[in-house]
């Protein structure tokens, strides 16, 4: 089975640079409300990392268990984690999906950022389920919904990640709306020298773009709280008194 993430793990952390600053910040939000004495935080598409190390670095005591089914991004994960010996007793990587893997009965916390939009409805309910069974009272879950708010035409754009030395490291990505709140998107990394083009990979992917309101309703169906983070697209689950 071919890597959807294969293309962009080549150089992710330069991709993702534009977006971390925004990350960080709603990071900073959530990070106070994770409860490491009730269970390992629960990092649902652990991507290269970055969110792993910023949990084991910024909470004293904390374990992660990090889910990234993609072999390209767990391999930048696992060298980013091999870089700190400190750090091997308290995370531990899976393979698997979210629905494949072996989770815990309670978690400290969880972060899903990027994620959401790869669950149909009825497998998103059922994600919001689990957390909220597994989160404790006053626990929470960030989460982002990414943009554009509802599907909708996205004509061609690019944008320049990095340069590096000699070489530049490029964007380029367009997206249509498909039926309800699925949108195709096609994106393609760029490595460049000047002008002439060394590396260029295309991926396309079906992602979701659900509603607010459908999302609210999911998530106090089975008592969690969803709070938007300012106007970002990032948004705080929070678990409700019984």
């Amino acid at each position: 089975m071919s890597d959807p993430y294969a293309a962009t793990a080549g150089a992710y952390d330069l991709f993702n640079a534009a977006a971390r600053a925004g990350q960080m910040d709603a990071l900073q939000v959530w990070l106070p409300l994770v409860r490491p004495r009730t269970g390992p935080v629960l990092d649902v598409g652990a991507g290269s990392g970055l969110n792993v190390a910023e949990v084991l670095e910024c909470v004293p005591g904390a374990e992660v268990l990090a889910l990234e089914p993609s072999a390209a991004m767990r391999s930048l994960l696992l060298t980013r984690i091999a870089a700190r010996p400190d750090w091997h007793a308290r995370v531990t990587v899976r393979p698997e999906d979210f629905f494949s893997a072996p989770l815990p009965q309670q978690i400290g916390g969880a972060v899903l950022l990027g994620v959401l939009g790869h669950f149909d409805p009825g497998e998103r309910l059922a994600l919001l389920a689990e957390l909220a069974d597994r989160l404790p009272v006053g626990g929470a879950a960030l989460i982002d919904l990414q943009a554009p708010e509802s599907p909708r035409r996205i004509e061609p754009f690019e944008f320049r990640a990095a340069t590096v030395g000699q070489l530049t490291y490029k964007v380029i990505g367009e997206a249509w709306p498909l039926e309800g709140e699925v949108m195709r998107w096609r994106m393609s990394y760029l490595t460049l020298e000047g002008e002439r083009v060394l590396v260029e990979e295309t991926t396309e992917h079906r992602y979701r773009h659900p509603a607010v309101d459908d999302v609210v309703r999911e998530a106090t169906s089975v008592g969690l709280a969803l709070e938007r983070l300012g106007q970002s697209t990032f948004w705080m689950l929070r678990k409700a008194q019984a």
